[in-house]
């Protein structure tokens, strides 16, 4: 897959050699930290519930740990997980019976789409989120914005 230029401003990086689910919630507030000292406050919720679904299927489906990568953009954020495992997410639909499975697909809805890029070794998944009325405005913006608009 091709990847945009993306005029990158800052990056915040954290390795992480073994991933916890009990660790979350220090990498969230890490993520809510950088955001807010490049004064982006405004995508916390999201960068951090996207983080949190990253890191957990690095988790789920993986033997090992991974790397945090937080782009700080003219017009928003990139996030980003890189594990090093070379097999692609499936972001599919589940059984209808399935306890499991959506979280990918959800996020994908939230933030409009993600990318996956297969590195040397692993790949990395990421996704966007860019300031209102920004061409390629986030569903989750698009949403707040329809929500919030008169009539």
């Amino acid at each position: 897959m091709s990847v945009a230029s993306v005029d990158q401003l800052g990056e915040f990086r954290l390795a992480i050699p073994v991933i916890r689910p009990e660790m979350m919630r220090h990498v969230r507030e890490m993520v809510r930290a950088q955001l807010r000292m490049w004064r982006k406050s405004e995508f916390s919720d999201v960068a951090e519930l996207g983080v949190t679904e990253l890191l957990t299927n690095v988790f789920r489906h993986t033997a090992g740990g991974g790397e945090l990568l937080v782009r700080e953009t003219s017009d928003g954020i990139r996030v980003g997980v890189i594990d090093f495992d070379g097999r692609l997410p499936l972001a599919e639909e589940p059984g209808r019976d399935a306890t499991g499975g959506r979280g990918l697909l959800l996020l994908a809805g939230l933030v409009g789409g993600l990318e996956t890029e297969l590195l040397p070794q692993g790949k990395e998944v990421r996704f966007s989120l860019r300031a209102a009325g920004r061409r390629g405005e986030s569903a989750f913006e698009e949403s707040q914005a329809m929500a919030s608009a008169p009539g």
